[in-house]
């Protein structure tokens, strides 16, 4: 009679689970074939019911497949480890809702492949999972490696993201095709630094005629908890994410965000993402954007400003007629060029003066001193050419660094700083740095007025030197005896 009984609340519970279950359904329209180096967008259907609150659905991917989002109904968005997932902290109101998602095959992938996933959520306080029928794609049989094209090997290539390019252009893109030039913190709105020194850079690299990535460096410090960076992208543009930093991304009509439950511990964090036109139409646009964080309890944001690029001839017109750039037109930056031809003529000029002083003194010397038999006149000496090196612990400035060298046109553009700096090149950077300081706190002061006049550099900071290498500036406190000063 027990077992009969058991028998039956089993079966009845079996029951209730499938009547449930039937309440809810998934399914995407994932296609029989695709082929290698190409894309199609995929569209989940989530039948839900009555269901509410937190779920997670997960799609594993074998090697080949890629997933980025397009529409995800308010649901945070990672791709990491062949696993993609869509995290809802509260699930849409309405019983059936769908999402979308481009679904990309590698150039050298082939067969068929398999997509698996689940939805988890909670139901009366435990966790429940509905397994997703697996989907089969078929890449065909392979034995040929589709050409990479060459602006997709430049968007592989790191270099072309770098921190410091006050304009750029599509290289990549067909002569025939639509031009893409790009004006970085163009007249729009300005960068503000946030309280406690908080800022952000933005760099648009274009890598084909209607694409390009977006790099964002925030310089946050020591700040911790709650970050969320958002960026208003133009209309007509899709983002999809590259590098979050730890970050939850999420992409909606003109709107992206990457947001930190508890921001990295590191003073600086990047995000990336690719920026694709839906359409090749002509014109200009703009980003703007900020960064949002807690500080003392308080919200405080830094706004990170405008950045404008053309599409389309007005492009090649725009980078023909500026003389500031670097990279399409003539290699390198005029104003920097002049300026170094000038510092060679000048020390020329400095080195032929000290010879004809020193050769005059040795004359007059000569005529002073008596002659001895077989005596040679004095040769010049040549010290005086040969530039002093540094000795001892000093301290500079740095205000920047970036991957090209750029001349004083691009920091009044930039930052409004027409003084002078030098030029370093340290490990693979090109670093620019002010001053000569015998003590720190002389250079910790120029850091200072640097901030306060409202340059924008992006974090500039005391560095130190022993007799004219690099060192730390806790070793140079040390070597020099001196003090650390706030």
């Amino acid at each position: 009679m027990v077992n009969n009984l058991v028998l039956l609340i089993n079966l009845v519970g079996l029951l209730l689970m499938e009547a449930f279950m039937a309440d809810l359904s998934i399914t995407q329209n994932v296609p029989a074939n695709l082929e290698p180096g190409s894309e199609v967008r995929v569209t989940v259907t989530v039948d839900k019911g009555d269901l509410t609150g937190f779920a997670k659905l997960q799609l594993d991917l074998p090697p080949g497949l890629t997933i980025t989002a397009v529409e995800t109904k308010g649901a945070s968005f990672t791709f990491a480890d062949q696993k993609a997932k869509f995290i809802w902290m509260a699930l849409p109101s309405t019983p059936s809702f769908k999402i979308t998602y481009t679904l990309t095959a590698q150039a050298d992938a082939s067969g068929p492949k398999q997509i698996a996933g689940r939805l988890s959520y909670i139901e009366n306080n435990e966790r429940k999972t509905y397994d997703l029928p697996t989907s089969t794609v078929d890449l065909g049989a392979g034995g040929k490696t589709a050409a990479i094209p060459a602006a997709r090997v430049e968007e592989l290539d790191e270099d072309a993201i770098n921190s410091n390019d006050l304009v750029s252009a599509g290289g990549g893109a067909p002569a025939t095709g639509l031009m893409l030039a790009v004006l970085d913190q163009a007249s729009g709105v300005a960068p503000i630094q946030g309280a406690g020194g908080v800022s952000g850079t933005r760099t648009i690299t274009p890598i084909s005629e209607t694409e390009m990535t977006v790099e964002v460096v925030v310089t946050k410090g020591d700040i911790r908890g709650f970050g969320k960076l958002q960026e208003s992208v133009p209309e007509g543009f899709t983002a999809i994410e590259k590098t979050s930093d730890e970050a939850i991304f999420t992409a909606q009509d003109r709107t992206i965000k990457f947001v930190w439950l508890n921001l990295p511990a590191r003073n600086t964090i990047t995000v990336v993402y690719k920026l694709r036109a839906n359409s090749r139409s002509e014109g200009l646009y703009a980003i703007d954007g900020e960064f949002g964080y807690l500080l003392n309890d308080e919200t405080q944001k830094a706004v990170l400003g405008t950045s404008k690029f053309f599409v389309g001839p007005k492009a090649f017109e725009m980078l023909a007629q500026d003389e500031s750039n670097m990279g399409m037109l003539g290699g390198e930056d005029g104003q920097l060029a002049l300026r170094e031809k000038e510092r060679k003529e000048a020390e020329a000029k400095a080195r032929s003066e000290a010879d004809a002083r020193v050769a005059a003194e040795a004359r007059k010397q000569q005529e002073r001193t008596p002659p001895v038999a077989k005596q040679e006149p004095p040769k010049p000496t040549t010290t005086a050419r040969i530039p002093a090196p540094e000795k001892g612990v000093s301290y500079k400035v740095q205000i920047t660094a970036g991957h090209r060298e750029v001349g004083r046109s691009y920091f009044q553009a930039r930052h409004r700083y027409g003084g002078e700096f030098s030029i370093e090149r340290h490990q693979g950077w090109v670093k620019y740095v002010v001053g000569g300081y015998s003590s720190y706190k002389e250079a910790r002061d120029q850091r200072v007025n640097f901030v306060q006049a409202g340059h924008e550099f992006p974090g500039p900071f005391v560095t130190a030197y022993n007799d004219g290498e690099r060192i730390t500036v806790q070793e140079a406190l040390m070597l020099s005896k001196q003090q650390w000063v706030q």
